[in-house]
C-alpha cells in the first residue's frame, strides 16, 4: 500500500510539473504575440520593445546638394555591423547605393550592390499582358531621370520614433521619392519599416500622357561591382515575419549576405488601389533590370523598399539558441489548454483507480 502511495504520488508531481510547463509555454506565447497591446509595445507599431531594443541602430545622415550619404551602424554585445547607403540623383537617374559590412569577420563590405530609377516609359501594351515587354510593345516616349531639385532633409517624430526623410523631386516635378528610414521599427504611412531598410515613396505626378491608351512603366536598374545572384521571390522577408502583406522582391545575394529590393503589389493611382506588375528579371549584355508596371493616372504613388536581409534579432528566439534538435512547435492558446486539460483529467482518473485499488 505504501508503494502505491509513493507511486501516485510521483505521478501527481510529474502531471503538476506537465501542466506548469505547459502553462508556461502559454504565458511565453500570449507574450510573444506581436498584435498584444499591451505595455511591451510603447510606440504602439506591433513589435515589442525588447525586439526593437536589439535592433536599435545608430543613424546620421550627410547630404549635399544632389547626394546623401547614409550610416547605419549596430553595436549590441557581439554583434557589430555597419549599413552604408549613398544616394546620388544624377544623370543616370536616382541611385541608391548599398554596402553592408559585418564588422565581426576580416573582409570588409560582405555585400555590395545598387538600385537606380532610372527612366519612365510610357508604352502601348501590344499583348495586353499587363507588362512591358521591350521587344513587343510600342514605345510611346522615354523620360530619363536626369535632372534633379537638391534634396531636402528633415527629421520627423513619428510616434515617438526619429524617423530621417528625404525628400527628391525631379527639376520638371514630374518624379519624387521621399526616402524613409529610422533608428528602430517604425510606422510610417501606415507600413512597418524595420532600422535595416528605407521606405521609398515614388509618385509620378501630371505625366505628360501622348497616346490615350498607353501605360506607364518606371525601369529599375540592379548593379553590383561583384558577383551577387538575383532572385525573384513571390515571399519577401517582411511577409515571412509577419510585417508585411502582399509584397514581391528580387533577393540580391552574395555568400551568407543578401540584399532585396521590394515593392507593394498594388499602387495608389488618383487615390485608388490597382496592381502593379512587374516585368520578368532580364540580364543583358550591359545591364539587370526590371520594370514596375502603372495603369494611366494624374498621380501615381507605389512603395518600394530597401534593404539588408537576415540580420535583425529575435529576442524570444535566443532561449534555445545553441540546441537546434529541440524544436517547440507553434500551438495555440486553446490547444495548449486543452492539452493541460486532458492530463489533468488523467492524473484525477489514475488517482481514483489507485485510490480503489
Amino acid at each position: 500500500m505504501k508503494i502505491i502511495r509513493i507511486t501516485r504520488n510521483k505521478m501527481l508531481l510529474g502531471g503538476l510539473f506537465t501542466i506548469l510547463i505547459l502553462s508556461s509555454f502559454l504565458i511565453n506565447h500570449v507574450a510573444a504575440d506581436p498584435d498584444d497591446e499591451s505595455e511591451e509595445d510603447e510606440d504602439d507599431d506591433g513589435v515589442h520593445d525588447e525586439e526593437e531594443d536589439e535592433n536599435r541602430r545608430g543613424v546620421s545622415v550627410e547630404v549635399s546638394e544632389t547626394e546623401a550619404q547614409i550610416e547605419s551602424h549596430q553595436n549590441y554585445g557581439d554583434i557589430q555591423n555597419e549599413i552604408s547607403i549613398q544616394i546620388k540623383a544624377e544623370s543616370e537617374g536616382l541611385i541608391f547605393e548599398y554596402s553592408f559590412d559585418n564588422e565581426s569577420d576580416v573582409s570588409e563590405f560582405e555585400i555590395e550592390f545598387s538600385v537606380g530609377f532610372s527612366e519612365i516609359v510610357e508604352y502601348i501594351d501590344i499583348h495586353e499582358d499587363g507588362y512591358y515587354n521591350e521587344t513587343i510593345d510600342t514605345i510611346v516616349q522615354l523620360v530619363e531621370l536626369i535632372d534633379f531639385n537638391d534634396i531636402i532633409y528633415t527629421i520627423e517624430n513619428i510616434s515617438n520614433n526619429e524617423v530621417h526623410h528625404l525628400s527628391i523631386v525631379s527639376i520638371d516635378g514630374v518624379f519624387f521619392a521621399g526616402v524613409y528610414l529610422s533608428t528602430e521599427f517604425a510606422l510610417v504611412n501606415g507600413i512597418l519599416i524595420a532600422p535595416t531598410q528605407i521606405k521609398i515613396d515614388v509618385g509620378i505626378h501630371d505625366f505628360n500622357f501622348i497616346e490615350p491608351d498607353s501605360a506607364l512603366a518606371l525601369k529599375i536598374v540592379l548593379e553590383s561591382e561583384v558577383d551577387v545572384e538575383y532572385e525573384e521571390d513571390e515571399e519577401t522577408e517582411d511577409e515571412e515575419d509577419g510585417r508585411a502583406t502582399d509584397e514581391q522582391e528580387i533577393d540580391i545575394s552574395l555568400g551568407d549576405y543578401s540584399g532585396f529590393f521590394s515593392w507593394i503589389e498594388n499602387a495608389t493611382v488618383d487615390g485608388t488601389n490597382y496592381p502593379v506588375n512587374a516585368s520578368p528579371l532580364s540580364t543583358d549584355e550591359e545591364e539587370t533590370k526590371l520594370y514596375l508596371n502603372y495603369p494611366r493616372g494624374n498621380e501615381i504613388i507605389h512603395d518600394p523598399k530597401i534593404g539588408i536581409a537576415d540580420i535583425l534579432q529575435d529576442p524570444f528566439s535566443s532561449l534555445f539558441e545553441g540546441t537546434p534538435w529541440l524544436e517547440i512547435p507553434i500551438v495555440k492558446n486553446y490547444e495548449l489548454l486543452i492539452v493541460s486539460g486532458a492530463v489533468l483529467g488523467l492524473l484525477v482518473a489514475v488517482v481514483f483507480i489507485t485510490r480503489k485499488k
